[in-house]
């Protein structure tokens, strides 16, 4: 991780992250990232390697049946640089700002097939908690997984 850091984003990053997320995933908007961080400017980072954007994390404040919780609206990482722990970097900084902000159950949805996904989310104390059939616009079932913290 040497000249990677874990910073906020800033809307000079908004290209960086769309690249990312054109490598990553088909299933956004990529352009909803500048309403996102409008929305949740204080629970989105980027992960950036000599000012060029590798990784981000975005993290959302929702309501559900329970009250005011977290969702960890996406994460991902370019190909290079996954498992040198930058991931794992980008989820504590969410996870802590969430706290910051008085919000201990946060959530997350990972694909059903997405097996290492769903280990990364359990060491960092994600635990299962339903899945959602057809949630993906391929009609892949989600894993709903969810983090009480403290």
């Amino acid at each position: 991780m040497e000249q990677i850091i874990v910073r906020r984003f800033q809307p000079a990053d908004f290209s960086g992250v769309i690249a990312v997320e054109r490598e990553q995933f088909s299933e956004h908007d990529p352009y909803m990232y500048m309403t996102l961080y409008e929305m949740n400017e204080d629970t989105f980072f980027v992960a950036d390697h000599r000012g060029t954007v590798v990784g981000f994390v975005v993290g959302i404040s929702t309501i559900d049946e329970y009250g005011v919780c977290g969702r960890v609206f996406s994460i991902a990482m370019r190909e290079a640089y996954q498992g040198l722990g930058i991931g794992t970097e980008l989820m504590k900084r969410v996870v802590s700002e969430f706290h910051r902000k008085n919000i201990g159950r946060i959530t997350l949805e990972v694909r059903r097939q997405n097996v290492g996904g769903m280990r990364f989310y359990q060491r960092l104390g994600f635990t299962i908690a339903r899945i959602e059939d057809g949630y993906y616009s391929d009609g892949e079932d989600a894993i709903i997984m969810s983090y009480m913290g403290g």
